[in-house]
């Protein structure tokens, strides 16, 4: 919901520098072992152990690690025309590679540290929660979704651009799971844009006489959606819950609270506020488009007041 800005290639090329010799440890050891999974020994055969091999140099490697959002989408292509079967948990070049990106070289992947480079402090799926962690050993951690998720696509295990902060709904069981984000059209917060969503809400009746008591004749709606992405988190009938939030700016708007605090705020003497800041005053959340990451429901909160006039 909430579109991830692209980092900067000193982030991208770290984040290669920490999990490189890791992978190509990982790769020489399956070359000469194989993998067990379930019982089951799993061992490279001669196309795969051609694959692997050009797989380890490092060129290659920081080519799949480092691999723009647009570039996942064609080296998932790539992989599927070459290896039509490698989507399949049962399939011996998946388990092969699930055991270097995904046990080998997620599994000690730094999440805190990983996170904490990213500019954003929400979940981008949903825009509901907050992702912060307090520190490695705290037990309040970050969340990390494979947007195309690890037992699908192993490869993509560790890359850069794959790795979606969420938060611990969006990323839970049950939710979006281990489904294929291509078959059910989702779009990646990295490829997602600004207008992509838009809300709206239909108010059936306001109570004068408790009108913050009548949080049910509210609806919140989605006028505009990327249908994939909110199927699958629900995201419609999540923000229907959350109908008080727009009740509370229907109300501002019908007292006409914005336009005489927006005046008491421009003319109050010592302080300087910009018209953004103000804003942010007024109706309680962030509404530039570059700040939404910051706090929960931006973006319903700066499409609902805009629609009555709060902002503009």
């Amino acid at each position: 919901m909430i579109p991830l800005k692209s980092a900067n290639n000193l982030i991208v090329d770290t984040h290669f520098d920490r999990v490189f010799e890791r992978l190509q440890k990982s790769i020489k050891y399956v070359l000469k072992n194989g993998c067990k999974y379930k019982k089951v020994r799993y061992t490279p055969d001669a196309t795969e152990r051609a694959f692997l091999n050009t797989l380890k140099q490092k060129i290659i490697l920081k080519g799949l690690v480092t691999a723009s959002p647009e570039r996942l989408q064609l080296l998932r292509r790539y992989m599927l025309k070459r290896f039509p079967h490698i989507h399949l948990n049962t399939n011996n070049l998946n388990r092969l590679l699930y055991k270097i990106f995904v046990l080998d070289a997620y599994s000690t992947l730094d999440k805190h540290s990983f996170i904490a480079k990213l500019d954003t402090d929400t979940c981008s799926y949903c825009n509901r929660n907050y992702i912060y962690s307090l520190s490695k050993s705290s037990k309040i951690k970050p969340e990390l979704d494979h947007f195309y998720p690890k037992s699908l696509y192993p490869y993509f295990g560790v890359s850069f651009y794959n790795l979606i902060p969420s938060c611990q709904t969006c990323n839970g069981l049950g939710v979006k799971g281990e489904l294929d984000p291509f078959s059910n059209e989702m779009v990646s917060p990295y490829l997602t844009k600004d207008d992509d969503y838009k809300f709206t809400f239909d108010l059936t009746k306001l109570d004068y006489l408790s009108p913050l008591d009548g949080s049910s004749s509210v609806d919140v709606i989605l006028l505009k959606q990327i249908d994939g992405n909110v199927q699958i988190f629900k995201l419609d009938e999540l923000y229907k819950l959350h109908n008080d939030h727009v009740l509370e700016l229907v109300v501002k708007a019908e007292v006409n609270y914005t336009a005489r605090y927006r005046e008491y705020l421009n003319n109050y003497k010592g302080l300087t506020f910009s018209d953004a800041e103000i804003d942010r005053v007024l109706i309680s959340n962030y509404t530039s488009l570059n700040e939404l990451h910051k706090r929960p429901f931006s973006k319903l909160y700066r499409d609902i007041a805009l629609e009555l006039g709060l902002i503009v």
